[in-house]
């Protein structure tokens, strides 16, 4: 059993360097959209309407009512700057970093009410680098300088069946695969008492080439489309999966070797994707617009905080992140007057995870994101090639953060301004047969 996890693991994470995660502007391990460029384009509004290889995804049940079998390859790089008070009190600008971010997905009709799905795509992720932060006290010599970040990558391998219970409901099931890759490197101040005082010191620990595979999690879905067409309803849920990375971990200070602690060795960091419902509708309201909504909770709430397991006694043994619950309000227009093109547009508001108590500039600013997308679509040889793009923007800001939050051990969250801004590009190339 452990050989055929490695290879599936192995499978996946080499992958894994063409699919990664883009970043999570405000919305813990994800982004308020992924890859497909078409429900991208529609602030990922998709649960009632997606009827092609990416229901895998975004509603397995949405397989049933495939026009053809399908395969499509996507593409979605995206750039992302974070900024915040790195050094534990200045406003800082972050790195602009390139994330990748895509996948694979298929769909094939195995008789009138079964049809199947399979793909491997990103799932989540984080991103964030700070260079040459100075922590501690340059005046007594306990300073560290140096360079971190997080880079978190989460993808998916899924396989999925959908069953049509008649012409107007249906319903399916995604099997999970999900591969966890994480570099986390931490700085910050702590103290440590000196006798007579407490001594300020920079302190600088890194959790990196980490990676492992949870074998265990489900997409459930439910769709409903009414029989002119006009209307739809879909109910997409997600299963909570662990995830356990294991990898190396270092550490270091601006004051040396502290006695009693270790500063190299293996290590298993712990945490969770969360537990995720959508639910949508769209409705045909002429016969050159169609309108969306949906909401998505995510129970965020389960991952209070990060733990780092090993044999040795390390610095940071977790992180306290007591993240709170997510909201991603969708809504979206679809227009068909321009004979081959369709337009379309999307607007995401999403709920800060991060509480202001507990904010770190290197995840998810604590404050609400907005989310801007713009597309389009077109197809090609009689329909058989279908092209989609659209262009992302969002944002998310909190100029005044309180933090005071005890992230690790004795290092409080630094207070001041918190900023994140990405953009990217969704691209997605079709093939129906």
């Amino acid at each position: 059993m452990r050989t055929v996890l490695r290879r599936k693991a192995f499978l996946i994470s080499s992958l894994a360097l063409a699919v990664g995660a883009g970043h999570a502007v405000a919305g813990g391990f994800e982004k308020a959209t992924m890859w497909d460029a078409k429900y991208s384009a529609l602030g990922g509004a998709a649960a009632s309407s997606v009827n092609n290889s990416s229901a895998i995804f975004y509603n397995p049940a949405g397989l049933a009512f495939i026009e053809s079998n399908d395969i499509a390859i996507h593409a979605s790089p995206t750039v992302v700057q974070s900024n915040g008070p790195a050094n534990g009190s200045d406003y800082t600008k972050g790195e602009k970093l390139f994330m990748p971010n895509g996948g694979f997905t298929g769909a094939y009709r195995l008789s009138d009410d079964f049809v199947l799905g399979y793909g491997v795509y990103g799932a989540g992720g984080a991103a964030a680098k700070f260079k040459g932060v100075t922590t501690g006290s340059e005046f007594l010599g306990t300073a560290l300088t140096g360079d971190y970040g997080t880079d978190i990558k989460v993808v998916e391998a899924g396989l999925a069946l959908a069953y049509k219970i008649n012409n107007n409901w249906s319903v399916g099931g995604t099997y999970r695969l999900t591969y966890a890759y994480a570099d986390i490197d931490i700085m910050s101040k702590t103290e440590i008492d000196a006798g007579i005082a407490k001594l300020p010191i920079g302190v600088k620990v890194g959790y990196n080439k980490m990676s492992g595979i949870d074998s265990f999690g489900m997409r459930l879905g439910a769709m409903y489309r009414s029989d002119d067409n006009r209307f739809g309803w879909g109910l997409n849920y997600r299963s909570e999966v662990d995830m356990k990375a294991k990898g190396d971990y270092s550490g270091n200070t601006g004051a040396g070797k502290i006695p009693g602690y270790d500063y190299e060795g293996k290590v298993t960091a712990k945490t969770a994707l969360p537990m995720q419902i959508s639910t949508g509708v769209d409705y045909l309201v002429s016969d050159n617009w169609r309108l969306f909504g949906e909401a998505t909770y995510t129970n965020y709430k389960k991952v209070n905080k990060i733990e780092f397991d090993s044999d040795s006694k390390v610095l940071v043994p977790v992180l306290n992140t007591n993240w709170k619950n997510q909201m991603n309000y969708r809504f979206a227009a679809e227009y068909y007057g321009l004979g081959d093109w369709t337009l379309r547009g999307g607007y995401v508001y999403t709920t800060a995870v991060v509480p202001e108590k507990y904010a770190a500039p290197t995840f998810s600013t604590p404050g609400a994101a907005h989310t801007y997308i713009l597309g389009a679509g077109t197809s090609f040889l009689n329909d058989t090639l279908l092209f989609d793009v659209a262009a992302e923007y969002n944002r998310a800001k909190n100029k005044n953060v309180k933090g005071g939050g005890h992230l690790a051990g004795n290092s409080p969250a630094a207070s001041g301004r918190y900023d994140t801004e990405a953009f990217a590009l969704h691209a997605t190339l079709r093939y129906k047969f």
